[in-house]
């Protein structure tokens, strides 16, 4: 797997299934990526050419735990820059100023309040968020407890 070491993030998402994120990347040749998270939280189904619970993903290839691929994926992250979207129509935290209502987790009401922020601060957060998971002990142990 061809890792490069200099990427900037442009565009990130944050899916309700269980906490996974992807993030569109771009290399000093213009050559687009794709980092993927996959969620960790809602139970594993097993089917021919499903994404395995709770791994890293590069260009749709899984990555093996703590790996030199894993390592230079996230070393690339911590020193990535980041070019974020223009905001789109209004500018107000359509989160906040929503009805009452539950929000279950509080990495999904994190997120929002970061989207509130600005779109930088929004893929700041999601790329925090799989250098934290993935440099975590729960990591290593989640996997190996979903081996297949």
């Amino acid at each position: 797997m061809e890792i490069p070491a200099v990427i900037t993030v442009l565009e990130g998402a944050f899916a309700t299934d269980g906490g996974s994120i992807s993030l569109l990347l771009e290399d000093g040749e213009g050559q687009r990526h794709n980092v993927l998270l996959t969620q960790h939280l809602l139970p594993v189904i097993e089917s021919p050419g499903a994404r395995r619970s709770g791994r890293l993903y590069f260009n749709g290839t899984i990555v093996e735990v703590r790996s030199e691929d894993e390592l230079a994926i996230i070393s690339s992250l911590k020193i990535a820059g980041i070019k974020a979207p223009a905001p789109a129509g209004n500018p107000s935290n359509t989160f906040a100023n929503s009805q009452p209502g539950m929000t279950v987790g509080d990495d999904i009401t994190d997120y929002f309040t970061k989207i509130a922020e600005g779109p930088e601060a929004a893929l700041l957060y999601l790329v925090r968020e799989v250098i934290g998971y993935v440099e975590s002990e729960e990591y290593v142990t989640y996997a190996r407890s979903h081996k297949s």
